[in-house]
C-alpha cells in the first residue's frame, strides 16, 4: 500500500522532494542561450554582405581602424595573433600555457592534439604556417604579458572597440577573427584546401558559406597586400 505524505520518515520525504524537483526542472522549457550575444545591436544593413552565420567579417581598413582603437598594446598582439593564426579562441588560450607548441626556428605553430577539444574535428593534430616573417616577436611580447581574458570577456572587448572605431558591433566576438583570415585566403584564390588544413576544418564544404562574400576591387587588392605581406599569399 502507498504511503501518505505523513507516513513517510524525514529521509524518505528528503528523497520525494528531491524527486519531485528533477521532474519539475524536467517539464521546464529550455531556452537556447546564443554562445555570441549581440546584446540588443542590430545587424548593419549596410555590410549584410560581410556576415557568416551572424559573425562579422571584416575588410582590410576595419581591420586596422579596430586595432587602431584598441587602447592595450597587450591586447593589439593579441588581436593581431589571433587574426593572423586563424586560431580557435580555446586553441590561442591553450597556446600561452605551451610554449613548445611555437617552433620559433621554423616560424610555425604546432597544435597536438589536446590543443582543442573539438570532438568532431578531423585533425587530431596540424601545423599552423606560414607565419609573417617577424612573428616570434608577438609571441614574446604575447608570453611576458598576462593571461589572455576568458572568451565572454573578449566578445565584450571586441564589441567595445568597434564602436570605438566607428564600427557596428552586431557580430563581433572571438570568432570575427577566425572567420576574417578564412574569408580574405578564399577572396585572394587560395586553395580551399590549403585554407582548411590551416585552419584545421574537416572538409572543403566548410568554405563554401564564404563564397557569397562580396569584396570591392579595392578591398581585394588590400586582403592580397596584407596576405603578401605576413607570407600567406606567395606570388
Amino acid at each position: 500500500m502507498k504511503k501518505s505524505d505523513n507516513e513517510l520518515s524525514n529521509d524518505e520525504l528528503e528523497a520525494l522532494k528531491r524527486y519531485r524537483a528533477r521532474q519539475a526542472r524536467k517539464t521546464q522549457p529550455t531556452i537556447k542561450k546564443e554562445k555570441y550575444p549581440t546584446t540588443g545591436y542590430k545587424k548593419d544593413s549596410n555590410v549584410l554582405h560581410l556576415y557568416v552565420k551572424d559573425v562579422r567579417i571584416l575588410t582590410p581598413k576595419e581591420y586596422e581602424a579596430l586595432k587602431a582603437a584598441i587602447p592595450s598594446e597587450r591586447h593589439k598582439t593579441m588581436f593581431e595573433i589571433l587574426l593572423i593564426t586563424g586560431l580557435r579562441y580555446e586553441e590561442f588560450l591553450r597556446l600561452y600555457n605551451n610554449r613548445v607548441w611555437y617552433n620559433e626556428t621554423r616560424n610555425i605553430i604546432h597544435l597536438p592534439e589536446e590543443a582543442q577539444l573539438k570532438s568532431k574535428r578531423a585533425q587530431r593534430e596540424r601545423t599552423v604556417h606560414p607565419l609573417p616573417f617577424g612573428f616570434s616577436y608577438f609571441m614574446r611580447a604575447f608570453w611576458a604579458g598576462t593571461k589572455p581574458p576568458l572568451e565572454a570577456t573578449w566578445n565584450k572587448n571586441m564589441q567595445r572597440w568597434a564602436i570605438t572605431a566607428g564600427l557596428n558591433p552586431y557580430g563581433m566576438s572571438v570568432k570575427t577573427t577566425r572567420k576574417t583570415i578564412e574569408s580574405w585566403q578564399i577572396a585572394a584564390g587560395i586553395a580551399e584546401s590549403t585554407v582548411c588544413l590551416r585552419a584545421g576544418h574537416n572538409s572543403v564544404t566548410s568554405m563554401n558559406h564564404y563564397q557569397g562574400l562580396a569584396f570591392s576591387e579595392d578591398e581585394l587588392r588590400d586582403i592580397r597586400k596584407k596576405l603578401t605581406e605576413w607570407g600567406i599569399l606567395k606570388q
